[in-house]
């Protein structure tokens, strides 16, 4: 990790365990999407749909759609990039698509973090925080301005990228949007899924009743899912 790095997932996740919780691995995941019987890809009943197979290996060959999701704000390019998480099961009220319900499909900004930790799977997003406009006469902003100006260019402290020399690395402030304890989790495999015509590795947390959710992370690489898995163990 270089001084510019931002913080990475498994720091941010640390935020939000409890005392006496572990995390065990932590990826960042902006978007995904849902491959769950008889709802589309946005999580939204489909009149009359017929339950259609899981994009698994195994357990269907669905091709789950990309580009219907909408962009994440750090990558206007998102939309044209496979999902990084799909949330899978058989009937609607499953226990996946019941815990990421309320979870928007596009996180707001690229800090998403999907942890697993001794106690839980966690998705976490940065908190929102609202700045209250900024009031004041108009020759006290034009003196602000000009001290800002003079601050830059008479600033000589080292900076590395975002991160300033002798500053603690700001972490932005994370809150748990969904939560499925492990006493909920079925199994944790290295697996594959089909998308976009062609099968690829992913890392799948499965609950106990069947549904789950496979974590492809823009990952090609099998052997980080199966360094995930051993992680995994780690809470055991």
């Amino acid at each position: 990790m270089g001084f510019s790095d931002a913080p990475g997932p498994a720091t941010l996740a640390r935020q939000a365990v409890a005392e006496g919780e572990t995390v065990l691995w932590a990826a960042h995941g902006s978007r995904f999407v849902y491959d769950v019987a008889r709802l589309d890809e946005e999580g939204r009943p489909q009149a009359g749909a017929v339950s259609r197979g899981l994009g698994a290996l195994g357990r269907g060959a669905a091709n789950v759609a990309v580009g219907l999701v909408a962009g994440v704000e750090d990558d206007p390019g998102a939309p044209n990039l496979p999902p990084d998480v799909v949330v899978f099961g058989d009937e609607p009220d499953c226990l996946a698509r019941t815990a990421l319900q309320d979870v928007p499909l596009a996180a707001r900004s690229s800090w998403r973090t999907w942890a697993l930790t001794s106690a839980r799977l966690l998705v976490l997003d940065v908190v929102q925080e609202h700045s209250p406009p900024r009031e004041g006469s108009l020759l006290r902003k034009t003196l602000g301005w000009g001290m800002d100006i003079v601050n830059i260019v008479t600033d000589r402290t080292k900076k590395y990228g975002e991160n300033v020399a002798d500053v603690p690395v700001a972490c932005p402030p994370m809150t748990v949007s969904a939560s499925v304890d492990r006493g909920r989790i079925g199994e944790l495999t290295v697996s594959r899924r089909r998308l976009r015509m062609r099968t690829r590795p992913c890392f799948r947390v499965s609950f106990v009743d069947g549904s789950g959710v496979d974590l492809l992370l823009g990952v090609d690489d099998e052997s980080v899912f199966e360094w995930m898995l051993a992680l995994s163990r780690g809470g055991h």
